[in-house]
């Protein structure tokens, strides 16, 4: 059997506290408060004063008060047989009476103790009011003198008394100096004057040489002891509290990133800016939101593998986590690097793209193309520089079945031939199977979580979903870390928003003039022909036996919006479209798709989808 414990984890457990010291600063706070209201309203003030009664021997004769007391003071022993006849029944019934108060009572308020290592008797008084403390403190000092007063004169009353009646037994008449008698009469009156003296001496010896006076400052609450007590007692009950919630808590936290069951790209920090019921859009993002989306843009991209477009699967567990936040983010982020992206709103159930790029609202979406209600070139609309965007459309009861079938995946083809990137936004893992049903199709899988929201066991639940659904590599985003302090993070001034977002002015974007570089020829010259330089004029290649061709028309954006932020490229400002949306040259008939502008013929031809037909009438701007 093995006996050794795990040892602890001293670090670890400090991490947990410090992660949660919001916790800690709460209970800290609580305890405070109610510290301060004992204190300030519920207490009752406690004033405490002390009289103080000393014992002065005057010789080294029998103590007729009790016990031996040289004129130095008195020993140990006899203190305490002193303070024992303070409190004895005689003494505090006598100074109850003068008080009006119950025995009882007295006893409770008065301690009586000694008073340091001189002869002195101390009697420590408490009560809710500095008279009344004063009072009771003096009472008993004074009942107790008073009494061994007393008990001394009784003790040499008798000395005295048989001092007078040796005096009184010898005559002065008949006798003359020389009889004996005489001298032992002058003994007796010596003896008389003795016993009279120690009489008036030890009634002296006993008094009050201090009296009790009414305090001003109470001696409880003490408020500032009460405070540092209960900050004490804050942080303990405080840390206590945070070890136990991080027990049963399964939220994710910052000191838990290794237990994620997937690498992290990067972590996003919170935003002020962030609206709370819609996703946060690359218009608003500040600058260090927007230089972690520009870092998570560069890492997906050194993932890519061959010359296709790669399509990043964003996902999350649960709603709520700011799934679509990131991918909005990434799409912006990408195309604001130079690269040509399409975000596809795949979360046909809860969209909020079209909130994000307000320009998608009233456009056809993915629902309506992948049941052949729409064309896909109706669809995509271009809403910043090297982006375009294609809404979720209406909601329909069978979007895991649209996801998982070809139309998507033919989809997905077409989007390829004109992007290097597609950026997929689908619904949570753990809520529906559209994000499963997607996951075969995406070279790599974004898994968000939000700090503070997530919990890590429903990651790892979607985590093995997604990993049993498609063998696609998966990375973790997590949104909501701490801010970064220093180098200029911690006064981070408010500027605008790094990227890209349509604006109010009007201008076009067309799609098509960005520089494409086709991905997927659909044919191309013979071989045994000599390569030829292409010309403005040149047709392109007879498509494929079978196929009809069909143009990609990219949606502009509507009219009155700008991209801010960008830089218009080289040569004439395109005109205003006469149409709601700026179309690719379409195929001639028998002559296959047209080339795009500023792109050779032929083997450069955009091809086209077979499942999309040909665009329907007017869809092309003149």
């Amino acid at each position: 059997m093995n006996d050794r414990q795990t040892p602890l984890d001293v670090g670890r457990v400090f991490g947990i506290i410090a992660g949660r010291w919001k916790i800690v600063l709460a209970m800290v706070l609580i305890v405070m408060g109610v510290a301060y209201s004992y204190v300030a309203f519920l207490a009752h003030p406690v004033y405490e004063t002390t009289a103080l009664v000393t014992y002065q021997a005057p010789s080294q004769q029998a103590n007729p008060t009790g016990g031996a007391m040289p004129s130095s003071g008195v020993t140990r022993e006899n203190i305490a047989t002193l303070v024992a006849n303070a409190t004895s029944t005689a003494v505090v019934d006598a100074a109850s009476t003068e008080l009006d108060i119950k025995p009882s009572e007295l006893r409770r308020s008065v301690q009586v103790r000694p008073f340091g290592d001189a002869s002195v008797v101390a009697f420590a008084a408490r009560a809710g009011e500095p008279k009344v403390a004063a009072a009771r403190a003096n009472a008993w000092a004074k009942a107790f003198t008073a009494d061994r007063r007393v008990t001394a004169n009784v003790s040499l009353k008798a000395a005295v008394t048989a001092a007078q009646v040796t005096v009184k037994g010898y005559p002065t008449g008949t006798l003359g100096p020389e009889d004996t008698r005489v001298q032992a009469r002058d003994a007796a009156k010596v003896v008389l004057a003795e016993a009279q003296a120690d009489q008036r001496q030890w009634s002296n010896a006993i008094s009050v040489s201090n009296s009790a006076e009414a305090p001003e400052a109470a001696v409880w609450p003490k408020k500032s002891l009460t405070m540092i007590a209960s900050i004490l007692i804050g942080l303990g009950l405080g840390s206590g509290l945070a070890l136990v919630t991080a027990r049963v808590d399964h939220r994710l936290h910052g000191d838990e990133y290794d237990e994620l069951p997937a690498p992290v790209l990067v972590r996003v920090p919170n935003s002020s800016r962030a609206p709370k019921n819609t996703p946060l859009g690359p218009a608003n993002a500040e600058p260090i939101v927007a230089d972690s989306f520009a870092g998570l843009g560069s890492r997906v991209m050194l993932d890519r593998h061959g010359d296709g477009a790669h399509v990043i699967l964003v996902t999350s567990a649960r709603s709520g986590e700011g799934k679509s936040s990131v991918a909005a983010n990434l799409a912006s982020s990408l195309a604001l690097g130079g690269r040509r992206v399409v975000l596809v709103d795949a979360d046909m159930r809860r969209p909020t793209q079209d909130q994000v790029f307000p320009m998608l609202q009233g456009r056809p979406g993915l629902s309506q193309v992948l049941t052949r209600n729409a064309e896909l070139e109706a669809a995509l609309t271009l809403v910043a520089p090297n982006l375009a965007a294609i809404s979720s459309g209406p909601r329909h009861a069978n979007a895991s079945m649209l996801l998982a079938s070809v139309a998507f995946r033919q989809l997905l083809d077409r989007l390829a031939l004109i992007s290097e990137v597609i950026v997929v936004d689908a619904p949570p893992v753990l809520a529906v199977n559209d994000a499963l049903a997607v996951a075969p199709a995406a070279q790599q899988v974004l898994l968000v979580a939000r700090v503070g929201i997530s919990d890590l066991g429903e990651i790892n639940e979607a985590h093995a979903r997604l990993a049993s659904a498609a063998s696609t590599p998966q990375a973790m985003v997590l949104v909501g870390t701490e801010r970064p302090q220093g180098y200029g993070y911690d006064k981070e001034p408010i500027a605008t928003g790094r990227v890209a977002m349509p604006g109010p002015a009007p201008q076009s974007h067309p799609m098509a003039s960005m520089p494409l570089a086709p991905r997927a020829p659909v044919a191309s010259a013979p071989a045994s022909a000599p390569p030829q330089a292409p010309a403005a004029s040149a047709q392109p290649a007879a498509p494929a036996a079978g196929l009809v061709p069909a143009p990609i028309v990219v949606s502009a954006p509507v009219p009155g919006a700008t991209v801010p932020g960008h830089v218009a490229a080289a040569g004439p400002a395109p005109a205003a479209p006469s149409h709601e949306r700026a179309a690719l040259p379409t195929a001639q008939p028998g002559r296959g798709p047209a080339p795009l502008p500023g792109m050779a013929s032929g083997a450069n031809a955009i091809p086209s989808a077979p499942s999309f037909g040909a665009p329907s009438e007017g869809s092309v701007a003149s």
